[in-house]
């Protein structure tokens, strides 16, 4: 069977959505940062068509800041690179979830607030409510395919959980450093799958 059809039918669907969901919020996160970095304006001129498109008049104000730019490279970029390393083994790297959705959190809270405080640009409210939904995508989809995988630590997972260079099975049956920070017994307990 090829790569394409095992990746489909693995046993463990939580793990395979886990994986789209996660490919597509690390390509939303990197590919803009790039583009913040190498053409800000295009950034600025989505956001005021988008604007447009919601009926708002033009983005009324100057957005030139490489101290701003910098730091939305960053973090940008630093949400695409978490993404990435949960797929990479979501079960060693989860305590990597809750920062991950704090920041995206914390944007989004940013967000509503500049909209509710008086820049009542429309955009703002729309990033908000986008935001908000990618939060609860990562929290949900990320601890789904966890919880799975804890039930089944023996499915053939496509692709396979990372293990930093041991080979498969060296470390089975073992937490080691496998596990979630902070997983005990229960680390795999309640809904989902």
């Amino acid at each position: 069977m090829n790569l394409a059809a095992r990746f489909w039918k693995q046993p463990l669907k939580a793990y395979r959505d886990f994986q789209i969901v996660y490919s597509i919020l690390t390509l939303n996160f990197v590919v803009p940062a790039i583009g913040y970095a190498v053409d800000p304006e295009r950034a600025l001129r989505q956001f005021d068509a988008i604007g447009r498109l919601l009926g708002a008049a033009p983005y009324p104000l100057a957005e030139q800041s490489y101290v701003w730019r910098v730091l939305a490279v960053a973090n940008v970029l630093t949400l695409g690179a978490t993404c990435a390393l949960l797929q990479t083994n979501v079960r060693r790297f989860y305590a990597a979830l809750w920062p991950l959705a704090f920041l995206k959190a914390c944007a989004a809270v940013g967000y509503l607030l500049v909209w509710l405080r008086g820049m009542r640009y429309p955009v703002f409210f729309a990033v908000f409510l986008f935001d908000g939904v990618t939060v609860a995508a990562m929290l949900w989809f990320a601890t789904r395919a966890l919880r799975a995988v804890a039930r089944d630590p023996s499915a053939a997972l496509v692709p396979p959980l990372w293990r930093g260079g041991r080979r498969a099975g060296e470390d089975a049956g073992a937490a080691g450093d496998d596990a979630p920070a902070g997983a005990g017994a229960g680390a795999g307990a309640g809904a989902g799958g």
